[in-house]
């Protein structure tokens, strides 16, 4: 057994390699929370996964043993993801439910990735916490970097919240709250290397002021629990409270000036105040960075009795009520929407959440059982909606999976993510399984306040260490050879790729095919819009394309037909009914049907362009205006 483990090495090293690179390109170019480069990452998870998968059953590497939490947890979150595809049979838009259910797919691989890295890497769980605290303190220095050099951020002259590279401020701001209890970690540890102990404080420090600067409430609550909870469970607290103390003070300078000069923190302001004002910032950053370093690594050998332990303990936690006491007297109410800048982390609004919530809690209560279809809140909130704010998700995880999966699948996810944190429990003794444990907790916390599920900047590397943690201080695994199975596992990954791989090249078919109508080769435009059509048949978008590309060609009937079917095949889409009620009342004139259509399509969302269609006087007795199409 020794031997074959032995000799499993250098593909555990490879397979280790692999892990890294996609967990990189994750955080660094998965482009927020769209569906493109989610296909190629969760593609490149699925490669691996099924490469190691094959090469665990042909006797390669070992076979992940898992107890019964981690059998549960690998379990129901399969048979969660299982239930998106499976919603797509009712889903109120179900070419979503579909990239819901790949989206689950390239999640489920990140976990499969993490379970064969743990059982077969060895000290499994320090080398992905050192290396995943690499990886999110490269995403913060590079989001820091951005406000010293301007043109690293697009569009920065409007927004000042960092946000780069992952997209999204707050799922940046959940990224530093996992990476917190990794830079405790590596800096309070006895057993690290001087100079590491003295990169984790810096890494706490660039974590911090990154975590500040994404103005995330949710983000800051994160952070607070996941570094008070390492705190509390941690052996070595006391010099984790040292190295945050540290931390904290290095980091004010830098916070002081970048929460009140205009070039860093305000929205909406030139390319040269950005610059001047940066280039400050940069400069104080950076020695805020060098006076952490040196403080750490001059405290890093020294020890302290346990009197002054106790102190230290007890000094934190006064400093921590006071803190909590502190924000309490200063936050104050306002309105429910709240503004970009530095002041809102000091507001109690939900910046229209309470609205999304209610809008999801009456989506739950007309499909409690099965939900209106996975990833389709959306239509719900246009029906629902009182302003023009257009969101995909409630902003609540919980209260998501309710609405689109109902309760199945609300069980399902609840039930894996309680067989995971009890299983992640067990971890807590050993300080780098305690540090990667708390991301998963963390990431629930922050779920209640954002749709983190969206984004696999922040969901791959949680559920890949969740899947390291639970396969790793197992007993010794096995090494067998089953080689039918390993066939199987290859053919399984390869199907699984072709569904991510289908609706993203249909939706380049699609852009192709308006491409060609503006070159009014209506012929090529036909041709790649069918070919769309066959790659993701539970689109409306190459219908469209198909029915303008007819249009173009005069063929009045046929451009009907492919306009009706997108109607039949998503009715509950308030965009199908509006091209159709355009299309009726442009080409064919027939108003009343235009009426009929224009009307369905303004019900599905009142707050659309078929409301503009229909609010000037018409023309007629029951006809409406023709300028909005």
């Amino acid at each position: 057994m020794r031997k074959a483990l032995e000799a499993a090495e250098p593909l555990s090293s490879a397979l280790l390699v692999a892990a890294g690179a996609l967990l990189a390109a994750a955080i660094f170019f998965s482009g927020g929370s769209t569906d493109g480069p989610l296909a190629w990452i969760g593609g490149g998870a699925i490669i691996a996964a099924g490469a190691a998968g094959a090469a665990a059953l042909s006797g390669r590497l070992p076979v992940p043993e898992l107890d019964r939490t981690g059998l549960l947890f690998v379990g129901l979150l399969a048979g969660f993801v299982v239930w998106n595809g499976i919603s797509i049979a009712w889903s109120a838009a179900p070419d979503r439910s579909w990239n819901y259910f790949n989206r689950g797919l390239a999640y489920l691989a990140f976990v499969l990735l993490g379970l064969a890295v743990g059982a077969a890497v060895r000290r499994a769980p320090r080398t992905v916490a050192l290396g995943l605290a690499a990886l999110i303190g490269g995403a913060c220095l590079w989001a820091l970097a951005g406000k010293v050099i301007p043109a690293l951020y697009e569009d920065y002259e409007r927004f000042a919240r960092l946000r780069s590279p992952v997209g999204y401020w707050n799922a940046l701001a959940l990224l530093t709250a996992i990476g917190l209890p990794l830079g405790l970690w590596i800096a309070s540890q006895r057993e690290h290397d001087r100079r590491l102990r003295s990169a984790g404080v810096v890494l706490v420090y660039v974590l911090g002021i990154a975590d500040v600067l994404t103005y995330s409430r949710g983000g800051l609550l994160a952070a607070a629990f996941a570094v008070v909870a390492y705190l509390a469970l941690a052996r070595d607290r006391v010099e984790g409270i040292a190295a945050f103390g540290i931390a904290v003070a290095a980091a004010l300078p830098a916070l002081a000036w970048g929460l009140t000069q205009p070039g860093v923190a305000d929205d909406f302001q030139s390319n040269a105040v950005r610059a001047e004002d940066g280039a400050w910032f940069g400069l104080i950053v950076f020695v805020g960075a060098l006076a952490a370093f040196g403080v750490a690594w001059w405290a890093a050998p020294r020890r302290v009795s346990e009197p002054t332990g106790r102190l230290v303990v007890r000094g934190a936690l006064v400093a921590l009520i006071a803190f909590a006491l502190l924000g309490a007297v200063a936050v104050r109410g306002g309105d429910d929407v709240v503004q970009q800048g530095p002041s809102r982390q000091l507001s109690t609004g939900s910046n229209n959440r309470i609205k999304w919530w209610g809008e999801a809690s009456e989506a739950f209560a007309g499909q409690p059982l099965i939900g209106v279809g996975a990833g389709s809140f959306e239509y719900v909130h246009r029906k629902l909606r009182k302003n023009k704010i257009d969101v995909t998700e409630p902003h609540d995880l919980p209260l998501q999976f309710a609405a689109e999966t109902g309760l199945v699948g609300l069980a399902l996810f609840t039930g894996a993510m309680a067989a995971a944190l009890a299983g992640l429990w067990r971890q807590r003794d050993d300080g780098a399984g305690l540090a990667l444990g708390l991301a998963l907790p963390t990431y629930l916390l922050h779920g209640l306040l954002d749709y983190d599920w969206d984004f696999i900047a922040v969901t791959a590397p949680v559920l890949f260490a969740t899947g390291v943690l639970l396969a790793s201080g197992r007993p010794e695994p096995r090494v067998t050879a089953q080689p039918l199975w390993a066939v199987v596992a290859l053919l399984a990954a390869a199907a699984l790729l072709f569904s991510l791989a289908a609706p993203q090249v249909a939706a380049k078919l699609v852009d192709e095919a308006y491409a060609a109508l503006d070159r009014n080769d209506a012929r090529t435009a036909v041709d790649k819009a069918q070919e769309a059509r066959s790659l993701n048949p539970l689109s409306i978008d190459p219908l469209l394309a198909e029915a303008a590309a007819e249009e173009a060609r005069r063929r009045v009937q046929r451009a009907e037909r492919l306009y009706v079917d997108a109607v039949e095949l998503q009715p509950l889409n308030a965009r199908a009914w509006y091209e159709l009620g355009c299309f009726e009342l442009q080409v064919r004139n027939e108003r009343q049907a235009a009426r009929r259509d224009l009307e369905r399509s303004r019900d599905l969302d009142p707050r659309g362009p078929a409301a503009t269609a229909l609010i000037a006087p018409s023309q007629g007795p029951g006809q409406p205006v023709t300028a909005p199409c």
